[in-house]
């Protein structure tokens, strides 16, 4: 705005436009004209010189105020600053917020009034503004930036969500810096309203308060709001989680909570409560656990194990007696119990006899009670097809929970771009190799769901070559999927010679050149955001040398396993082994198909990303409080006969239990239900406080005050100061030297 300062020379090509121009005329009387003109030149040149200065100091303070000048405190302009007060309220309202410190009385309660009282103290008349800051407690800006008192006001008594989450006082400060400094040039008073909780204030923040005041200035002041509270020792339920990761009905599962001592006295005596919330009509299961002791800074587990005989979405809930800080006496676990899972096994190399077949070994493991015996639960039912019949599959593919293919030789294009739209769509994959398996050909048709590149074959199936066989080893520590065989008495199973296998290569390592098909792979890969394999296991010969066996990958919304030798006893001797067989193809089976615990169970403010069979057309978000929210439109997108629901609009803002109920757009699909949990950050409990030497080490590189403690009944004190600009003293100017010009030019125009 500066350039139009260049106006100034308006005015003074005006002035030099309008000289007069004189015509000489001589008459007698000339000789007292000019002594009379003599007498008044002077004067006349000092007027209009003083009129042209007025007009071009108003152009110039015009320019200047649209500029919005700004000075720092202590520049010798500050004197003629604006008097308005530009203030950001930084208010902690993470877990530990929510602290009693009276009869119905929270921490965050004495805060809000404190801040209440502060903000009432400004003036909108002339011009104080407000900026509401809230980590830890639903948005992190509440409220517009720079809202007028009154504002400001309304947005605390509507009713701000409960303290929940944890404080990211860096998140709070980048935002005062990157959004709050850009619309505000001058000076800022910064309040911060915290417990001073170590967990809050981990990280250096004085270099982030020195970059916010840098430019125009300000000042900086925490205030303690903890007060004349006392002390208090802390338990809360940390964790909860179960030890199956594929829930059936009928199965007995194994529950574990977790308990922490925050404090530094051993605690006795305590009571925690298991609840599980059955589908209804089912009245809730409740188990009681009592004389729990935990030592100080300790934690205790407490198992538990239930028979889940009912399938569908469910909760269980454990709960401590109440304390004084009841955000983690409270944690919730989401889960579904499933009646069992449908699994297709594809053979591609069918036999006369039971055990000729590639899935032959699978479908005994997976399926033990295909025979007509019964054995009790059933995890797995399987369903087996030669390729012929899975190539006239088509879209029934969809109503599979798992797919196999066991030596595949080959496939259709069509098939096999619906196989990869399938998998996709959230179904896992299990991959087998053996003897018809050609590596180009899989490649070529399969290349874009492989994990990694199929190579050639090594070893000898008959084990009369002269290449030794390999044995399965695993990482340390294994990886989820595997860590049953982490057990010393348990990983010998894995001691199973395997005579032959396939080299599988890393996408990454495969050259460019010599085959586009790899170009292809590679460049949709990145489009679709697949992530790179994982080695769950390797084959390692007798010298030590290892090479991938057991590798994963996601694909789209679903997960692709590839073992890399046969299903079946014709290059490996693990089938003929049960007792290494069927765990083995359990634990695999059971982590792809496994729901993704961390889906349905999110952090307090976290949205929901679900995957749905059918398109939602709404859905009901039941909070635990009982506050119902009807979605009219979710946000959906397709994958297949499948969706991705994402409720990025409706963060999970209260700790527990929640239910989420869709609607589908095809009518003669039935309402479904999620069980869903929003897990409060176990930190929170933890009430250790930063004392005045720990603070000044956080805020190195800034000056600050401590504020007096905020305790009831204190008077605030007022933000001082105004925000260094010059824009209203500019104005003021511009007005003075504007009446001065209209002044000056009647007088001359009359005395003229």
């Amino acid at each position: 705005m500066l350039w139009g300062a260049l106006a100034v020379s308006i005015p003074i090509l005006i002035h030099f436009l309008n000289r007069r121009r004189y015509v000489v005329r001589s008459f007698a009387a000339m000789a007292f004209l000019r002594q009379a003109y003599a007498q008044r030149r002077k004067r006349l040149r000092m007027e209009n010189l003083l009129l042209l200065l007025l007009r071009c100091l108003v152009v110039l303070l015009a320019a200047l105020a649209m500029a919005l000048p700004f000075v720092p405190q202590d520049s010798l302009f500050s004197i003629v600053t604006g008097g308005r007060t530009d203030l950001v309220l930084v208010v902690d309202r993470s877990g530990s917020m929510g602290r009693l410190i009276g009869p119905d009385t929270t921490l965050d309660d004495r805060v809000l009034e404190r801040v209440r009282n502060q903000i009432s103290q400004l003036e909108a008349e002339r011009g104080d503004t407000v900026t509401l800051v809230t980590p830890g407690g639903g948005d992190l800006l509440p409220g517009p930036i720079g809202a007028s008192p009154s504002a400001a006001l309304e947005i605390l008594d509507s009713g701000l969500p409960a303290p929940t989450g944890t404080a990211d006082m860096v998140a709070a400060l980048r935002l005062i810096k990157e959004r709050v400094r850009t619309v505000y040039r001058g000076r800022l008073e910064i309040e911060v309203y915290s417990d001073l909780q170590e967990a809050s204030w981990r990280e250096k923040l004085g270099g982030l308060f020195a970059e916010i005041l840098e430019d125009g200035g300000g000042s900086v002041r925490v205030l303690d709001v903890v007060g004349d509270a006392a002390p208090v020792t802390n338990v809360g339920v940390e964790a909860l989680s179960a030890e199956n990761a594929l829930l059936i009905k009928g199965d007995v599962v194994s529950f574990v909570g977790v308990l922490r001592n925050h404090g530094d006295v051993a605690v006795r005596g305590l009571t925690a409560t298991f609840r599980l919330e059955l589908p209804a009509p089912s009245k809730p299961i409740v188990r009681k656990v009592t004389d729990i002791e935990i030592p100080p800074r300790g934690t205790v587990d407490l198992p538990l194990r239930l028979r889940m005989d009912k399938a569908g979405p469910q909760h269980l809930e454990l709960t401590l007696e109440g304390d004084q800080l009841p955000f983690d006496d409270q944690r919730s676990l989401a889960f579904e119990v499933r009646d069992g899972i449908d699994v297709l096994l594809v053979d591609g190399q069918a036999g006369a006899n039971p055990l000729d077949g590639a899935t032959a070994f699978l479908d005994m493991a997976l399926d033990p009670t295909a025979d007509g015996d019964d054995l009790g639960i059933v995890r797995f039912s399987t369903h087996v097809l030669d390729v012929r019949s899975f190539e006239e599959a088509g879209r029934d593919l969809y109503r599979y929970e798992a797919i196999v293919l066991a030596n595949v030789d080959l496939v259709s294009e069509q098939t096999a771009s619906l196989l990869e739209d399938v998998v996709r769509s959230g179904t896992p994959l299990l991959i087998f190799t053996g003897d018809r398996v050609d590596p180009d050909m899989a490649t070529e048709r399969l290349g874009r769901l492989l994990p990694m590149r199929i190579g050639a074959v090594r070893g000898d199936p008959k084990g009369t070559g002269e290449q030794d066989y390999v044995t399965l080893v695993l990482d340390d520590p294994p990886a989820p999927q595997l860590e049953l065989f982490a057990d010393p008495r348990l990983a010998v199973l894995l001691q199973v010679p395997v005579l032959a296998w396939n080299e599988l290569t890393p996408w990454e390592s495969v050259p460019v050149e010599p085959s586009a098909t790899s170009n292809e792979v590679e460049e949709q890969r990145s489009i679709d955001g697949d992530t790179e394999a994982e080695v769950l296991a390797w084959f390692a010969d007798s010298l030590g040398q290892v090479t991938p066996a057991i590798v994963q990958a996601s694909r789209g919304l679903g997960r692709v396993v590839l073992f890399a030798t046969s299903a079946d006893d014709s290059w490996s001797l693990l089938p003929r082994q049960p007792a290494t067989w069927l765990p083995l193809v359990h634990e695999l089976m059971s982590a792809l198909t496994a729901q993704d615990s961390a889906l349905t169970n999110l952090p307090v403010g976290q949205s929901p990303t679900l995957i749905v069979d059918g398109k939602p057309e709404s859905a009901r978000l039941l909070s635990p409080s009982g506050a119902i929210e009807n979605i009219g439109r979710p946000e959906v997108s397709s994958h297949g006969r499948r969706s991705l629901l994402s409720l990025d609009s409706t963060p999970l803002r209260e700790a527990g239990a929640w239910s989420l109920e869709i609607e589908f757009a095809d009518p003669t699909q039935p309402q479904r239900s999620l069980a869903l949990a929003a897990l409060p950050d176990a930190m929170e409990g933890d009430l250790r406080r930063l004392d005045g030497a720990s603070l000044d080490q956080v805020l190195q590189g800034v000056d600050y005050s401590l504020g007096e403690q905020v305790d009831e009944g204190e008077d605030s004190e007022g933000a001082g100061g105004g925000d260094g600009s010059l824009f209203r003293a500019l104005l003021w100017s511009l007005l003075a030297f504007a009446v001065g010009e209209v002044l000056l030019s009647r007088f001359m125009g009359g005395s003229r």
